[in-house]
């Protein structure tokens, strides 16, 4: 039944998230395609351009436990759609961007709108899987990031073909063209989004009773050892350092993210040719993305997944900031980052779904995506400050690395103490009487 249930679940709602979230990952690196020729054309320095970039991440942060508290209260067919749609808006709007001051302002908008869209979707597999399933459901619905891989090349080619096109620079064009489909998709979610398991139509009242009942039944089973407000997902310590690993992990993703096709272009390849060799790591990432997460799920081990991951990125970013004039050797590194980061993004959330549940994981997921977001700052502001100071991206990149190092030891720390939990539980269990019978 639980096979069953899951496969018509993922058949109803994986198309419509795995759409959603391209779109999403598309208006986050958008800025990353368009800063080849917008940097130049508008005046902005490396220093400006990773703080534009990064600042993002700050109104994001400050936005997004409100945002999740506002879905815990609404539902998920009022937000994400509210989200989608003035995200959506911003993004067109940053085609009129004239100079620093002007992009900065926007990204800033643009991390109000966009707060609580991810916290959102993954709260959503929450709702709507019993709890083996998700691992592989997230990596899925994640994998659109690499999808959005290739986009990236297209972006490319938008960028040359439209130049001039209405009397705008191609990069101008580039915010168009991935701002439209948020406004459209969020109508579309308007009709489509149901809240719980009780309200889906495409299954039967057996099966919407099965799935109601189980998942229930998981919630209260968490809610004997974990409180479920929304308050104590704040306060819970193990969300703190979940938070923490995450903010290093942010920090090395979106540095990378936001400043490979500039990095790549030190190479003297073609914005084209860019735009394909940037699109390398994501795509050959699916694979072991879904593999591993589906590995994950048999084994019901999340935690060392996620450090294996973060140590195959950090040997990526120190080889790449090792060999980084040396073209085919610090792309292998930039794809060999790239694979631990992305197969990270499918497995991290199932830890914080395996310790909680209800409001406390809205919450938890709200306070760890938003304030370890904030590391989406430094990652881009640091490449920036570290290549006008010392002309190169070694030192850069060389912080992706330690960032992901220190992510990954804090994922060891993390399992030695889940570890030193259930040794506690197991040794005050009470133990099982021996009845004895004449």
């Amino acid at each position: 039944m639980e096979k069953k249930i899951s496969k018509k679940v993922l058949r109803h709602w994986m198309p419509l998230l795995i759409i959603c979230y391209i779109i999403f990952f598309l208006d986050r690196i958008n800025i990353s395609v368009a800063a080849l020729k917008m940097n130049t054309d508008i005046g902005i320095t490396p220093t400006i351009f990773g703080l534009a970039a990064g600042i993002f991440f700050w109104t994001y942060a400050m936005s997004e436990i409100p945002s999740n508290y506002v879905l815990s209260r609404v539902g998920f067919r009022v937000w994400i759609p509210r989200i989608m749609i003035t995200w959506g808006i911003v993004v067109i709007a940053m085609s009129a961007v004239q100079g620093g001051t002007s992009l900065t302002m926007s990204r800033l908008l643009l991390g109000v709108a966009e707060a609580g869209f991810s916290p959102a979707m993954i709260y959503f597999v929450s709702r709507w899987l019993p709890r083996r399933q998700r691992g592989v459901a997230l990596s899925i619905m994640l994998s659109s990031s690499c999808l959005s891989g290739l986009f990236v090349p297209l972006l490319a080619y938008i960028m040359v073909w439209t130049d001039g096109l209405g009397g705008l620079a191609g990069w101008r064009w580039i915010f168009i063209v991935t701002g439209i489909p948020a406004v459209i998709t969020g109508i579309v979610c308007i009709f489509k989004i149901r809240d719980r398991p009780a309200q889906a139509t495409f299954l039967d009242q057996e099966e919407r009773d099965w799935l109601t009942e189980t998942l229930a039944a998981e919630s209260e089973e968490l809610a004997t050892t974990e409180k479920s407000s929304f308050v104590h997902g704040l306060k819970n310590v193990r969300v703190i350092a979940l938070f923490l690993i995450y903010l290093f992990f942010m920090l090395g993703l979106f540095g990378y993210q936001y400043w490979l096709p500039q990095m790549l272009a030190t190479f003297s390849f073609s914005t084209v040719q860019v735009g394909w060799l940037a699109a390398l790591p994501p795509l050959i990432s699916i694979g072991p993305m879904l593999w591993w997460a589906r590995h994950s799920d048999r084994t019901g081990e999340r935690i060392m997944h996620f450090t294996v991951a973060a140590l195959i990125a950090f040997v990526g970013f120190a080889l790449s900031a090792a060999f980084i004039h040396t073209a085919p050797v610090a792309i292998l590194g930039f794809c060999l980052a790239g694979l631990g980061l992305y197969i990270i993004t499918g497995i991290f959330w199932t830890i914080p779904m395996n310790i909680l549940s209800g409001a406390s994981l809205a919450a938890a997921i709200g306070l760890i995506n938003g304030l370890g977001s904030v590391g989406g700052f430094f990652g881009p502001q640091l490449v920036g400050i570290t290549l006008e100071r010392t002309g190169s991206y070694a030192l850069g990149v060389g912080i992706f690395a330690v960032a992901l190092l220190v992510s990954a030891c804090g994922g060891l720390m993390f399992k030695f103490d889940q570890q030193r939990r259930q040794k506690s539980v197991e040794h005050t269990a009470p133990s099982t009487p021996i009845v004895t019978h004449p």
